[in-house]
């Protein structure tokens, strides 16, 4: 495949032209039909995530096909997203369910891969290039055909939701388990418990401590009274992080697995998120780390959706 974009297929009835910020109401409803129909992230309707997505690249690297009355059928856009030293180009888009089996997602795929390489072309020479498309709504259909253009799954998380209407259960802490909640002065303890509990997982990022505290303590909508951490005397056992209706992440160190902390983990968080007013609770899980998915569902979590990553060299498409 070339650089250049194709064009967009033959239909009267759809408008093409590039996206703008005005636009973000329209890729909005888009996202939220799509959202209702296959399931993902919900994070993904929100303003910020779809600036991210579909508003924070140049001009002329969003794409969207609308019908006459002004709805959005259709929206692609690339943009770099530069990973550990890797020059990266990310892809996103999506149809609405009213308009599939057309074509669309095809030429989507295309002129967003196309754009991705024209973005890549200005990268340093001594950096790796790749391109990537990602799914908030990924469906078996989507991922066929993300492989038949040559893309190789990279990533995948199953997104899981609590219905807090339900009282948590109630698994016991293991014996001499102390908890506390978030508190600056325990930032980096919090930290030592994140990295011992995710250092042994496939994809584990290398994140320092004052990187992974921005990354949580920096978010607005971050919840310290919900966030949790493990002792047992004086080492870290395990933790929790929360956000507004969402657990970020539970982890237990590797000494502590196998005795009931990262199930007495999460039934915490919810208590905790519970008490705060939230109605529901999100998480995500690593599609290679089946057993939490295991431990979410007997606690009560349902699927939701997925999510995904899909991955070549520049140089292979």
């Amino acid at each position: 495949m070339t650089s250049a974009s194709p064009a967009p297929p033959d239909s009267p009835a759809l408008i093409w032209r590039p996206l703008a910020e005005a636009d973000l109401p329209a890729i909005a409803d888009l996202t939220a039909a799509v959202l209702a129909s296959d399931g993902g992230l919900p994070l993904a309707a929100s303003p910020g995530f779809i600036r991210s997505r579909y508003l924070g690249g140049p001009a002329g690297a969003a794409l969207g096909g609308f019908e006459p009355g002004g709805r959005l059928a259709a929206a692609t856009a690339a943009r770099l997203a530069p990973l550990d030293g890797e020059a990266r180009a990310l892809i996103a888009g999506q149809v609405h369910p009213g308009w599939r089996r057309r074509g669309l997602g095809t030429f989507l795929l295309r002129w967003g891969l196309a754009r991705g390489r024209a973005l890549l072309a200005d990268a340093p020479a001594a950096h790796p290039r790749a391109l990537c498309v990602a799914s908030e709504s990924l469906t078996d259909a989507a991922a066929a055909l993300y492989e038949r253009h040559g893309l190789a799954h990279e990533f995948g998380e199953l997104v899981m939701r609590y219905d807090l209407a339900t009282p948590p259960p109630d698994p016991a802490f293991p014996r001499d388990i102390t908890i506390d909640a978030w508190a600056p002065e325990l930032a980096e303890r919090f930290f030592a418990a994140y990295d011992a509990s995710f250092r042994d997982r496939p994809g584990f990022p290398g994140w320092g401590a004052a990187e992974w505290i921005a990354w949580v303590a920096d978010d607005e909508s971050f919840l310290p009274g919900a966030s949790v951490l493990a002792r047992r005397g004086g080492d870290v056992a395990g933790f929790a992080v929360c956000s507004e209706g969402w657990l970020v992440q539970v982890g237990v160190v590797p000494r502590e697995r196998g005795r009931g902390l990262g199930a007495a983990l999460v039934a915490e968080a919810l208590r905790r998120l519970r008490a705060g007013g939230a109605a529901a609770a999100l998480l995500d899980v690593n599609v290679n780390n089946p057993g939490a998915a295991r431990l979410y569902e007997r606690l009560g979590f349902a699927p939701v959706g997925r999510r995904g990553r899909y991955s070549a060299g520049a140089g292979a498409l």
